[in-house]
C-alpha cells in the first residue's frame, strides 16, 4: 500500500475506470483470438495443395469451354471470314433490298414469256440492256428499281453466265411453286428458283453490294409475292401440271414488249 496513493473519491473512480479498459481490452483480445481458431479450423490442412487442386480444375473447365464451338469468344483463331462477318456493315439494308427485289419480281415475271428466250442466251452487256429497255417503263414514269437494273447490265449478264443462275429446273420444284398453298414455306422455296426470282435476287442491292452478296441474302429469305398469272400458265403448259378448275381470268392481260432500239434487230 506504500506506493499506492489515494486521494479521495477521484482516485478511487480512476483506479475502477483503468480496471474496467483493461478488462475490456482483455475481452476483446480473447474474441478475436477465438475468431481466428474457429477460421483457421475451418480451413484446409494443407491450403497450398487445396489452392492447386482448384487452380487445375480451373484450367480443366476452361479449356472444355474453349473447345466449345458454341462459344468462339474463347478462341484464339477466328477464321478470315468470321472476321468480315463481324465487321460487316451492309450498304444496304434488308428492308429496301426485299422492297428492290419485289418490285423487280412483279415488273420481270408478268412479261417473262416473251423474256425467257432472249435474255438467258444475250451475249453482251448491250443486247441485255436493249432486251430491258423494250419492257422498261418510259423514262419519265420509270421506277427506281428499272433504272437500276438497266444501269446494271453487265453485271446482269456476268450472272447470267455464271454457274449459280440455273436456267431450268426439276418438275418437282415448279411443282410445288405453283400448287402448294401460298403460305407453305416449301411453296416459297421452291418459287424462289425460278429464273426471274433468280435475276431479282441477284441484281436486287446491286450497283451498292455484289449481285452474289444480292443473291445469299435474297435467296436466304424468299420472296412472298404470288407468280404471275401468264408464267404461271406457261410453266404448267411446259411441265404439264394441270390447270386449276376454279381458276377465273377475267381481267388478266399480259405486257407488250416496246419497239426494240433501232440497230438492235427483231427481239
Amino acid at each position: 500500500m506504500g506506493d499506492f496513493q489515494f486521494t479521495g473519491r477521484a482516485g478511487a473512480r480512476n483506479l475502477i475506470r483503468g480496471y474496467d479498459r483493461k478488462a475490456a481490452m482483455n475481452k476483446r483480445e480473447k474474441n478475436r483470438e477465438n475468431s481466428l481458431t474457429q477460421f483457421s479450423q475451418k480451413q484446409p490442412k494443407d491450403r497450398i495443395s487445396e489452392l492447386e487442386r482448384r487452380v487445375t480444375e480451373l484450367e480443366k473447365d476452361f479449356a472444355m469451354l474453349k473447345s466449345l464451338s458454341v462459344l468462339p469468344v474463347f478462341s484464339d483463331e477466328v477464321s478470315d471470314a468470321e472476321k468480315k462477318k463481324r465487321g460487316r456493315r451492309e450498304k444496304i439494308s434488308d428492308e429496301v433490298l426485299f422492297q428492290y427485289r419485289d418490285e423487280l419480281i412483279l415488273w420481270l415475271e408478268p412479261i417473262w414469256l416473251w423474256m425467257v428466250d432472249r435474255l438467258p442466251t444475250a451475249r453482251t452487256a448491250k443486247q441485255i440492256g436493249a432486251i430491258l429497255e423494250a419492257v422498261a417503263e418510259v423514262q419519265d414514269f420509270r421506277p427506281e428499281c428499272q433504272k437500276r437494273l438497266l444501269q446494271n447490265a453487265a453485271a446482269l449478264r456476268e450472272f447470267l453466265w455464271d454457274e449459280r443462275f440455273r436456267k431450268t429446273l426439276p418438275k418437282a420444284t415448279v411443282t410445288d411453286a405453283l400448287t402448294l398453298p401460298w403460305e407453305d414455306e416449301r411453296r416459297r422455296r421452291a418459287a424462289n428458283q425460278f429464273p426471274s426470282r433468280q435475276i431479282a435476287n441477284a441484281m436486287a442491292g446491286v450497283p451498292d453490294i455484289s449481285w452474289r452478296r444480292s443473291l445469299d441474302r435474297c435467296s436466304a429469305q424468299p420472296s412472298i409475292a404470288f407468280v404471275a398469272v401468264n408464267m404461271d400458265m406457261f410453266y404448267r403448259d411446259k411441265y404439264g401440271i394441270s390447270m386449276p378448275k376454279d381458276r377465273n381470268l377475267t381481267g388478266e392481260s399480259c405486257p407488250v414488249p416496246k419497239t426494240p432500239p433501232a440497230g438492235f434487230g427483231p427481239l
